[in-house]
């Protein structure tokens, strides 16, 4: 049987017309769908930037007020608080509340969002544990209670300040600036927390 060939060429062009319009279907699909990979990432990128500039700004106010409450013993001036000779806290203890910070979340690995989200549960953990011990403390320093106090707040601020930095780490973004004088604020926060937790080992 003779293969007709006038059929083949009446037939050809429109088959490789719809082959090359299938074919620049297929490629225009691609080049879409890559072009959207790359704006979900850059989207994502700008996401986690602006969370982790965001949120280590509040952790970092976060530990500050940590910082201060580890160096609160009851005294204003070297004499006690109060004036009937009592010791009582001259700071409050440090706020958190992330949830109420409106970035998205689920960009963060599943690890360092716990930890920044559990960082309330910490402090409310802290405060019922030292009202604990100053319930069988004794006036009128209650000493147990502000060693616990300080010294569980250096501790708070010390993982409040690890989960900053990890957060720019992770968003490529700078440390700190350091501060005016070379004060260290970590290498207080740990002096703080050693000194509290020698002195425990000791009782």
């Amino acid at each position: 049987m003779e293969f007709d060939w006038k059929f083949l060429a009446i037939f050809l062009p429109s088959v490789l017309s719809a082959a090359s319009g299938l074919g620049g279907v297929l490629l225009g699909s691609k080049l879409t769908s890559r072009r959207e990979v790359l704006r979900d990432a850059e989207l994502r990128t700008q996401e986690l930037s602006y969370l982790a500039i965001l949120m280590s700004a509040h952790l970092d106010q976060f530990v500050e007020r940590c910082l201060a409450v580890s160096f609160d013993d009851g005294t204003r001036y070297g004499a006690p608080s109060r004036g009937d000779g009592t010791y009582e806290p001259t700071e409050d203890l440090p706020e958190f509340e992330p949830l109420k910070i409106d970035v998205k979340w689920k960009i963060l690995p599943p690890d360092l969002l716990y930890g920044i989200l559990n960082l309330p549960y910490k402090v409310e953990q802290m405060r019922r544990y030292t009202n604990n011990v100053s319930e069988n403390d004794h006036p009128p320093d209650y000493a147990d209670f502000f060693h616990a106090r300080q010294g569980g707040f250096a501790r708070i601020g010390i993982e409040a300040m690890e989960l900053a930095q990890r957060l720019r780490v992770r968003a490529d973004l700078p440390s700190p600036p350091a501060r005016p004088g070379g004060w260290d604020l970590e290498s207080t926060l740990r002096e703080r927390a050693k000194k509290f937790s020698d002195s425990e080992s000791l009782t």
